[in-house]
């Protein structure tokens, strides 16, 4: 054995000695803008070849080129040549002589060269995945502008525990016109992952298009109210977890990871987890584990079949339309529930959601203009009848607004009701004149003006 190590140790002193002895020629030598101008023109290919897939739209194919191309005229500037410098004789021999023999003494003196070696975990774990994930990304290459195939990729890859090209898949699905708001909690949950837990800019953007779409979005809400924790405002995101686990199902993986978040805030804020108001004696159970929801709390919520989405929303909702009965005044609750009633397609529920809200908030434009088209909703010929409570609903909204595109709107639709073409007109020119040219919405537009007569 020890002969075995005497021979490897001459063997690695005779590689440093010839790989350090080229540090002793001083001549000048050529730069490396022959090598540079090399890894330029394959980018370039790289480029057109990720264009022609579909991988690079054409603007930010366009811009790389420029970039690349700028940098092959810098080398035209480069000198020819550069002179070297002669280093120092005994920085020569430290490096190739004394640190090679240093690591190995100390080596044998801390280390343990009999065990066996071990495998990386995260390198066992891409092994492991890598047929699925090579099939995945053969259906990306057959099929580059088809979400699907995006979508799956980067649901392979958080499985093998990949955020980051799991986000870059997830928006590559969404930029290709995937709408289901899913993907852009599963996106932001990917982004989340990847920045170690941080809720950064485009996480909150993509959770907060998930709440748009559907307010009820568990993941989206808890991580809302992570952004805000993370943001300074740990009240607000006190608020947005106390009214989640008010709405959550108790049966959730990581439900007790929400009640510990809770508690948590809650102490630093100097107030006492028990007594919070409306919480639920339930909810101050210990919980087992910590933090935000783990990647596979992530996949079991994501990966609800429809019915078992479809309950788990009617139960949510269902939770806080109770909630409301005993807090009438809280008009985030009435927000909630009526887009969540939208969401659902209960159109008589999320209307008397809308009233209520509308009520608590008269100078708020944004909820008069959705009570206005809460109110309209489903209506079969508005030209002929409109609902109870439209014209006084658009009344508020022209005071708050006259501008408006959509009060102008609406307005024009109590006008005509009233027989003041005319003013319906006028209105809805102003409208017209702010649609693009060519689009649908413009040419409807334009018939309901024609229907005015001269």
């Amino acid at each position: 054995m020890i002969l075995l190590w005497i021979i490897l140790g001459v063997m690695t002193l005779t590689a440093a000695l010839i790989l350090a002895w080229p540090l002793f020629d001083s001549r000048r030598f050529k730069n490396d803008s022959s090598f540079a101008l090399a890894v330029y023109r394959d980018q370039l290919a790289e480029i057109n070849h990720d264009a022609a897939r579909g991988i690079l739209d054409e603007t930010q194919a366009r811009a790389a080129q420029i970039e690349i191309e700028r940098r092959i005229l810098a080398l035209a500037d480069a000198p020819k040549f550069q002179p070297a410098k002669a280093p120092a004789p005994l920085l020569i021999i430290a490096m190739a002589v004394v640190l090679p023999l240093g690591a190995f003494g100390l080596y044998l003196h801390l280390g343990s060269p009999g065990l066996p070696g071990q495998p990386a975990q995260g390198l066992a774990d891409s092994v492991a995945a890598s047929p699925e994930l090579q099939a995945l990304q053969a259906a990306v290459e057959k099929a580059p502008t088809d979400p699907a195939a995006w979508r799956d990729l980067g649901e392979g890859l958080m499985v093998a525990r990949r955020p980051n090209d799991a986000a870059n898949a997830f928006a590559r699905a969404l930029g290709l016109g995937d709408r289901d708001p899913k993907l852009q909690s599963r996106y932001g949950s990917a982004l989340v992952l990847a920045s170690q837990g941080r809720v950064e800019d485009k996480a909150r953007a993509a959770f907060a298009a998930a709440l748009a779409a559907d307010p009820t979005d568990p993941i989206a809400r808890f991580f809302t109210g992570l952004a805000k924790e993370q943001g300074g405002d740990p009240t607000g995101a006190l608020t947005d977890w106390l009214a989640l686990e008010r709405d959550l199902p108790a049966d959730v993986p990581w439900h007790a990871d929400l009640t510990q978040n809770i508690d948590r805030v809650a102490r630093g804020l100097g107030k006492d987890p028990a007594t919070l108001p409306g919480r639920a004696p339930a909810a101050n159970a210990t919980p087992q584990a910590g933090g935000a929801p783990s990647p596979s709390d992530l996949d079991a919520a994501a990966k609800m079949s429809d019915s078992e989405r479809q309950a788990f929303i009617e139960s949510m909702v269902g939770q806080l339309a109770e909630r409301l009965k005993a807090a009438p005044d809280d008009l985030d609750g009435w927000l909630r529930l009526a887009k969540a009633y939208s969401v659902l397609g209960k159109h008589d529920e999320a209307r008397a959601a809308w009233a209520k809200a509308a009520a608590l908030a008269p100078t708020r434009l944004d909820v008069q203009l959705e009570y206005a088209n809460a109110l309209i909703e489903g209506s079969s010929d508005l030209s002929k009848t409109l609902p109870p409570n439209f014209a006084e609903t658009v009344t508020k909204i022209r005071t708050l607004a006259p501008d408006n595109p959509l009060g102008l709107y609406y307005g024009g639709l109590v006008a005509r009701s009233q027989g003041d073409k005319q003013a319906a007109k006028d209105m809805w020119l102003k409208v017209l004149a702010l649609i693009p040219e060519g689009s649908a919405q413009r040419a409807s537009l334009q018939r309901e003006i024609d229907s005015l007569g001269p």
